[in-house]
């Protein structure tokens, strides 16, 4: 065809216009793009293409886009781009798309990009969500026990950037804002696990919450329970964050379900060591264990798994001594006589002291003294007959 200016068409250029793309450059500034088969080159700007490509979408040389023209009289760097969005367009279509979800009741997948203190910030293509933190999965919630803000700030920002499966449970057209739940998404599951829940049972679950008196277990993802610190080990617990960290994962047993609280426990889930300790040592025994903790009135060794005994500051040397840690090491290795074996108060104790006698407890030691009284007045009432 030859080109005469009867044949030349001039694109129509105007604001809001919707147009066709093609994905031709990437430069530092955006995505450049070919518009309206060549007819003119537009720029998705550099802020845009990242929220873009968060949430997925194609920006590949060749990729084929539906933009908005945003302002003609708006001109970027000297080749002249027209500033263009996809954005706008999808957030009518995306919008839309939410809005039947919630009818639905359907569960869907969010990406928090910011954080403050009542919860996590979302972004879906220029629209706003939120996700607050009382609608957290036990396992996401930032359990802090002196409700320090700024732990509770660090925890939430931690979840930035984290994948969450949630449910829409409230819409606000007007503003076009979506509040979501995670606890939502998971009462089916949790619902599930209560309707076959019964003490005995056991699960693997999930660390989702350490304090001074325990440790908080999530199964299912949404069931949360207790293991507190007495059922944590059949030992003593002298840091509790030995046992777990948030995000561990474990197996429990259920003890107790009352109004609503579940109690776990974990070690129910292994044998009573005072049930093979008397079966493995005797009273007088040497052992070789290391030193594990210090107290004002001792030193604890090891003596099988976390059970410890007892080195009182007595029995450590025939010379006075106040303070174990000047005698000895965390982890050292030292070699003792065990004198006593409690399995019914759960005590043992040890002595370095090669020539100590075994110590009783006071309920032996009282039976004995109740013997000899008795023996005297039988002797005695021999007499007078």
């Amino acid at each position: 065809m030859t080109f005469t200016l009867e044949n030349l068409q001039v694109p129509v250029i105007r604001k809001a216009q919707k147009v066709t793309c093609k994905v031709v450059k990437h430069l530092n500034k955006g995505v450049v793009v070919s518009c309206e088969d060549g007819a003119y080159l537009g720029i998705i700007l550099a802020k845009e293409e990242k929220d873009l490509r968060r949430n997925g979408t194609d920006l590949s040389i060749g990729a084929m886009l539906e933009a908005e023209l945003l302002d003609p009289s708006l001109l970027v760097d000297e080749e002249g781009y027209y500033i263009v969005s996809i954005t706008k367009l999808l957030q009518y279509t995306i919008w839309d798309d939410y809005v039947a979800k919630v009818k639905t009741d359907e569960i869907i997948t969010v990406v928090p990009t910011e954080a403050n203190l009542w919860g996590l910030l979302i972004d879906i293509y220029g629209i706003k969500g939120f996700l607050p933190l009382s609608q957290l999965a036990p396992v996401h919630y930032p359990r802090v026990e002196d409700g320090n803000q700024e732990k509770i700030f660090d925890a939430l920002l931690d979840l930035v950037g984290k994948e969450f499966k949630v449910r829409i449970i409230n819409v606000d057209e007007e503003n076009k804002r979506l509040i979501f739940s995670e606890r939502e998404a998971l009462k089916e599951e949790r619902e599930k696990i209560l309707s076959e829940l019964k003490v005995s049972n056991e699960y693997e679950g999930v660390i989702s919450g350490v304090s001074s008196y325990g440790l908080f277990v999530t199964i299912g993802w949404g069931l949360e329970g207790l293991v507190h610190v007495s059922e944590i080990t059949y030992g003593h617990v002298h840091d509790i964050n030995f046992f777990g960290k948030v995000g561990d994962k474990v197996k429990v047993k259920v003890i107790g379900y009352e109004d609503g609280k579940i109690s776990f426990s974990m070690k129910q889930l292994r044998e009573d060591p005072w049930k093979i300790i008397p079966k493995q040592y005797n009273i007088g025994d040497m052992i070789e264990w290391e030193i594990v903790r210090f107290v004002p009135y001792g030193a604890f060794m090891r003596l099988h798994e976390d059970i410890n005994a007892l080195i009182h500051l007595s029995e450590i040397s025939d010379k006075p001594v106040s303070n174990p840690a000047e005698v000895f090491k965390l982890g050292q290795k030292v070699k003792a006589k065990l004198i006593l074996l409690d399995p019914r108060n759960r005590k043992a104790g040890a002595t370095l002291k090669m020539n100590s006698t075994p110590k009783k407890d006071k309920k032996s030691v009282k039976r004995e003294s109740i013997d000899k009284t008795s023996q005297k007045v039988v002797i005695k009432k021999k007499e007078q007959a």
